[in-house]
């Protein structure tokens, strides 16, 4: 509020230093005849800024031996290129691409759950940081936050548990 009161008061007095230093401000209406010569000064200064249409010039062709040379024509170089079959299959492929094959992903709840999210995540970005496996928190419910890898098969969820044991120091296996 004493930001908002400074800066009018300066403003106000600013406005009043201007009107002590250069005089009251005369406001008035242009008569007609000035807003004439305003409008004609107007139209005089459009006129000069477009710029003349450049005169086209013919030019004469020169004599010589040169029209020989100008009928010849110019092999196409994209034109004479052949693409490859694997080329336009490769084409064919990007611009009108099959099915995607959808791989699901599985996720394995390695780990007691936590109470608090903050908690997972930081579990998480230390066990990112040590063992290099992507984790996910998952939500089951209010208060209950597990964290995850994903997996393809046993092998790869005993795989992983061994590499978190590695790490860790932890006994992760189910025996």
């Amino acid at each position: 509020m004493l930001k908002l009161i400074g800066i009018l008061i300066g403003s106000a007095l600013a406005v009043a230093f201007l009107i002590v230093a250069l005089g009251v401000p005369e406001f008035s209406t242009p008569e007609p005849e000035e807003l004439a010569e305003q409008a004609t000064a107007e139209f005089v200064v459009e006129q000069v800024m477009q710029p003349d249409p450049e005169p086209a010039f013919e030019q004469e062709p020169e004599p010589g031996p040169a029209p020989e040379a100008a009928e010849l024509p110019l092999p196409d170089p994209i034109a004479d290129v052949d693409p490859a079959p694997e080329t336009d299959a490769l084409i064919e492929q990007i611009f009108n691409p099959g099915p995607e094959q959808v791989v699901e992903e599985n996720w394995y709840a390695f780990w007691s759950p936590f109470r608090s999210e903050i908690a997972a995540n930081g579990f998480v970005s230390k066990l990112q940081e040590t063992t290099g496996i992507d984790y996910r928190v998952v939500k089951v419910k209010t208060g209950v936050y597990e964290v995850a890898f994903a997996y393809e098969d046993d092998a790869d969820i005993q795989d992983k548990l061994v590499r978190i044991s590695d790490a860790t120091g932890l006994n992760m296996t189910d025996g």
